[in-house]
């Protein structure tokens, strides 16, 4: 599998992620309301279903390129996830939850640099835990979609 067929693949995740995960969470949201455990489970269900379609459109490339390929594209993801949480904060409403949110948590009305610490610390605890997952649920829905696609006889 070249790079560029790696990139296409992350690109078509990402694409297939969005598409997934807004209209599940709609219809989640419905049926179990507003939780984290209603969000992140629409998330965890987004990239395995997205992965299972990239591992079956690029099965064959996957096969040839075995591991590698497999390790490009989910490093490739995981590198995406990591730029969508970093990213997160350059919207516009997210000036006003990052100052509220740690003078709520730490009971302040002026944030100390300590407390700028820990919460920064626990957003980087958040991007830690977003890259293990999506390298572990990804490496499954690719895998597994790789082999619902039956190689072609030669």
């Amino acid at each position: 599998m070249k790079f560029g067929d790696a990139v296409t693949a992350v690109a078509l995740y990402g694409v297939l992620q969005i598409l997934i995960a807004f209209p599940l969470a709609i219809v989640v949201l419905q049926m179990f309301g507003v939780s984290m455990f209603a969000h992140y489970g629409v998330g965890l269900i987004a990239v395995f279903l997205s992965m299972l379609i990239v591992g079956y459109l690029f099965g064959e490339e996957m096969r040839q390129g075995r591991r590698d390929a497999i390790l490009r594209i989910v490093v490739l993801s995981a590198f995406y996830e990591l730029l969508v949480v970093v990213f997160q904060p350059t919207l516009a409403d997210w000036i006003p939850f990052a100052i509220d949110t740690p003078k709520e948590a730490f009971d302040g009305t002026v944030v100390s640099t300590v407390e700028w610490f820990l919460y920064n610390l626990s957003r980087r605890g958040n991007m830690f835990f977003n890259v293990i997952i999506v390298i572990g649920v990804g490496f499954i829905g690719l895998y597994a979609g790789s082999m619902l696609r039956k190689p072609k006889a030669s």
